[in-house]
């Protein structure tokens, strides 16, 4: 039982690295002028379920994703890894916990696309469009906002630190392979940082203005590289997330994972 758990997991880290390479790629072709377009996790479900076979790939994905899902929950429930009750140790919990509740809401979002494909997100209604321009609504916005921040700050200390290489067996990795693995983790955390804080200064604005909630996402992230610095940081930031994808390959061999 303990084996077949772990290798749920281990499918859910496969789902992750699989979103991020396509992101990647479909971004950069969109940077360098060979097609592709601002690729996010929604814009790529919807493509992908206009293709032959494309629902089939959705559910299949979703199902797997919620392998990552139901291993960060346990990591916060059960503490496998040893972080405790500190202030610190709890915050890394949560933080697990919020990780993995994002994946479900995409795994969740991609058997709607499948199941309900006509049905529209409660986040594009009038009335929560209303309610998040009240008092209350606002701060709610600003509170995630400011989540997102403090996201993107860890992402950028898990690039900078190298804390990530506590967290996959590298002794097990070839030693001349050693090294560019922590060079995919720490371009790959760092483009992550650098995306999620601009998605949270967007969503932060959207508090203060009549833009939508829904464009604080990956795509409006992109977007605002490409118009604040040009074609070549978007394709340098769509070449960290496929770094990072391979980053996460390499996670799925190679993470420390014992349910």
């Amino acid at each position: 039982m303990n084996s077949k758990k772990n290798i749920y997991a281990r499918s859910g880290l496969f789902a992750k690295a699989i979103l991020f390479l396509s992101i990647g790629v479909i971004t950069a072709m969109e940077a360098f002028g060979l097609g592709g377009f601002k690729a996010g996790s929604f814009t790529l479900m919807d493509v992908l379920a206009k293709q032959e076979f494309g629902n089939a790939l959705l559910i299949l994905w979703a199902v797997a994703l919620f392998g990552y899902v139901f291993w960060r929950v346990y990591e916060t429930i059960v503490d496998n890894e040893g972080y405790g009750t500190s202030i610190i140790g709890l915050g890394q919990r949560i933080g697990f916990c919020f990780g993995g509740l994002v994946y479900a809401f995409l795994a969740v979002s991609a058997l709607q696309v499948v199941f309900n494909p006509d049905g529209s997100s409660y986040l594009t209604t009038t009335d929560f469009q209303k309610f998040i321009h009240t008092d209350f609504g606002r701060i709610c916005v600003v509170g995630a906002a400011l989540g997102m921040m403090g996201g993107a700050l860890n992402e950028f200390y898990i690039a900078f630190s190298g804390i990530f290489k506590k967290t996959i067996n590298i002794d097990a990795i070839r030693p001349k392979l050693q090294r560019a693995v922590m060079s995919f983790g720490t371009i790959g955390y760092a483009s992550r940082g650098f995306t999620v804080s601009i998605a949270a200064l967007l969503l932060l604005d959207s508090a203060y203005t009549t833009r939508d909630i829904t464009s604080a996402n990956k795509e409006a992230a992109f977007s605002f590289m490409q118009y604040a610095f040009g074609d070549l940081i978007l394709g340098l930031i769509a070449i960290g997330f496929i770094v990072y994808s391979m980053y996460v390959f390499v996670e799925v061999r190679y993470r420390k994972i014992d349910m």
